[in-house]
């Protein structure tokens, strides 16, 4: 397959930095209003609005009122997850007396301002990689159009943060690969810490590997390996802080129970809800309750006997995990189990059909709709997997190899130690893989008018 129609490298790599930032300011001032129009058009005209239920109810983070009156003591004795989005809520809950309505319009509010700041980040990145304007544009201003961002800014969750930071992330990479400049290399290490103190997913092992290709293509100074040491220490800070604390060495005290989750044979009396009814936690804030330190242990043991169960059925567990991939393959991001309010107004191919049966388990049917999805995610990781073995720089090759490595890391850790909510966890990867989309779109253009002509 070819690739090159993405860049034309002498043109891309003569852009004028004062052009780009001329261009970027255009973009910008376009973005800004057609978000903020869209985005008030959404919520006072359709009436989409976060659902309150995810700031009272959900498992990532303690109870409001327990972050406002003593944020430093709750974040001290949090064990379930990295402490920033802890950390951020809580400033929240101070600035807004820990009022749901304040604190739910203010997240919304630095969710829009993230949507404008992520794709001015696209289209940037884009203009790096490409000579085509006209394609930045389209693409930079149609993903600040599509559902996934609607859905996600009125989520009130940490996905629309990670999927902002990881392309903050991609850039620095790319800026760095363009221009040999250390400051780069910093920023990028400074966002992949931001992500590992949100989501385990991010963990030091991830940093390490992807920091690692990218200074092995850079070139590894001794100032750059000295910047990607401190960002693992950083990033391990909390793993020690909890040691410390509660004698475990990791980030976050859930790994038993998600590893059950995908064991492929059920994991007797492993899961949140038998945690919660089995320590008289039903009733207590979901968050706080899962955070209890007696999860520690609990979690230990589920997870000891969880890989007991994968052992025993290697190929069971490997086939399951490419189950998962095709089917979080096949489904839009915003194909979520959790929608903002009146999402069933909002102007979009319908949702793919789900079923919650009466043990808790979720159907997704196969349709048509999912097999075009799954087909052109497909597409989209073989056209970056193309781009990072043939592209036509080795600057755009090595950039192309990191966000291969990142891409393949973060799907596998996601599927193999996860079993639902894959939707949610993709959303990261979304401008990412709405960049990519663009290569697949040029290389069936392009294969038609070639089979127009013969």
């Amino acid at each position: 397959m070819a690739f090159a129609q993405i860049d034309t490298s002498r043109n891309s790599a003569a852009l004028p930095h004062g052009r780009l930032i001329r261009e970027t300011l255009v973009v910008v001032i376009i973005l800004a209003g057609l978000v903020a129009s869209t985005r008030l058009m959404a919520a006072y005209g359709l009436q989409i609005l976060p659902d309150p239920v995810h700031l009272e109810t959900a498992y990532q983070h303690l109870s409001i009122r327990q972050l406002h009156d003593d944020l430093s003591g709750a974040l001290l004795n949090l064990h379930s997850q990295p402490p920033l989005w802890n950390f951020f809520l809580g400033v929240v809950a101070k600035a807004c007396a820990a009022e749901a309505p304040c604190m739910i319009q203010l997240i919304w509010q630095v969710h829009v301002v993230l949507t404008v700041a992520t794709a001015t980040t696209l289209y940037v990145s884009l203009r790096l990689l490409t000579c085509s304007l006209r394609m930045a544009v389209l693409l930079t201003l149609s993903y600040a159009l599509t559902p996934a961002a609607f859905y996600y800014e009125n989520f009130i969750q940490y996905a629309h943060v990670t999927a902002a930071f990881f392309t903050f992330s991609s850039l620095a990479a790319l800026l760095l690969l363009k221009t040999g400049k250390s400051r780069y290399f910093a920023l990028f290490c400074a966002f992949l810490v931001i992500l590992s103190l949100i989501w385990t997913l991010f963990h030091p092992i991830y940093i390490l590997l992807v920091g690692g290709l990218l200074l092995a293509k850079a070139g590894a100074t001794p100032l750059r390996v000295s910047i990607l040491a401190l960002t693992l220490v950083v990033a391990l800070l909390p793993s020690v802080k909890n040691k410390m604390v509660f004698g475990m060495f990791s980030s976050g005290s859930w790994l038993g129970l998600n590893v059950s989750q995908v064991a492929p044979s059920p994991v007797e009396g492993c899961s949140f809800k038998t945690f919660a009814e089995t320590h008289d936690l039903i009733g207590v804030h979901i968050g706080t309750a899962l955070n209890d330190p007696r999860m520690i242990p609990y979690s230990k043991d589920c997870l000891k006997r969880s890989l007991d169960v994968i052992s025993d059925q290697p190929l069971a567990y490997v086939s399951g995990a490419v189950v998962r991939t095709a089917t979080s393959l096949s489904l839009w991001p915003n194909e979520y189990l959790f929608p903002p309010l009146n999402w069933d107004r909002f102007p979009k191919i319908p949702d793919t059909y789900r079923e919650l049966t009466a043990d808790n388990l979720i159907v997704i049917p196969p349709s048509l709709s999912r097999f075009f999805t799954l087909a052109l995610n497909l597409f989209a990781l073989i056209a970056l997997a193309e781009l990072a073995r043939r592209a036509p720089t080795q600057t755009q090759r090595a950039f192309f190899q990191v966000m291969l490595l990142s891409v393949v890391l973060f799907l596998g850790l996601a599927h193999a130690v996860n079993g639902p909510e894959q939707e949610r966890m993709r959303y990261t990867l979304h401008p990412l893989f709405w960049g990519l989309y663009s290569v697949v779109a040029i290389e069936a253009v392009s294969r038609l008018r070639r089979w127009s002509k013969r």
